[in-house]
């Protein structure tokens, strides 16, 4: 159960949160519990919805790339909010359970050399970022560009601090 009570569309008030409730919805068809908690605050919630949405958006790495990064980034971090949800979106992008499962083995032969690379980064970089050694950032290089790189970073970072901003607080699961 939350530890703070949500705020629901019904009850926000502020023309912050009604804004940032609107492209939740046209982004997941409802607002998400995290919205609801973090309308506590609307100027956060005013503009982490932007961020996050310019940091997860396929740019130069592609969108199944970046949800192995979430998912991976979210169970070395402890987030069963942010993988419970992001299993639910891999699944409606078509990915197999073989494949979203292979997330957690780095040996997988579901896994490009690429993948591997970036998981790796990922599992690093959650965990501790003076963690990642100039060797493995220059087999990231082998794979990604610069600014890949920094695209994939920006990604695991984000999804470092929501998982610890859900797991905080305690989100109920939910349906995505």
């Amino acid at each position: 159960m939350a530890r703070l009570k949500y705020i629901e569309e019904e009850e926000a008030k502020d023309p912050r949160i009604k804004e940032a409730y609107q492209r939740m919805i046209a982004k997941r068809g409802k607002v998400t519990n995290i919205y609801k908690i973090m309308a506590y605050k609307p100027e956060i919630l005013r503009t982490i919805g932007p961020f996050v949405a310019a940091v997860q958006a396929p740019d130069e790495v592609d969108a199944r790339l970046k949800e192995k990064i979430i998912l991976k980034a979210s169970r070395v971090n402890g987030s069963v909010y942010c993988s419970h949800a992001h299993v639910q979106i891999m699944r409606k992008m078509e990915m197999t359970d073989e494949e979203i499962a292979a997330v957690d083995h780095l040996d997988s032969p579901l896994l490009t050399e690429a993948e591997k690379v970036a998981l790796e980064y990922t599992e690093k970089l959650s965990r501790d970022a003076n963690g990642v050694s100039d060797e493995l950032f220059a087999r990231m290089q082998q794979f990604y560009s610069d600014s890949q790189i920094v695209e994939i970073t920006c990604l695991i970072c984000l999804y470092s601090m929501i998982n610890r901003f859900n797991e905080a607080m305690k989100l109920d699961l939910e349906d995505y």
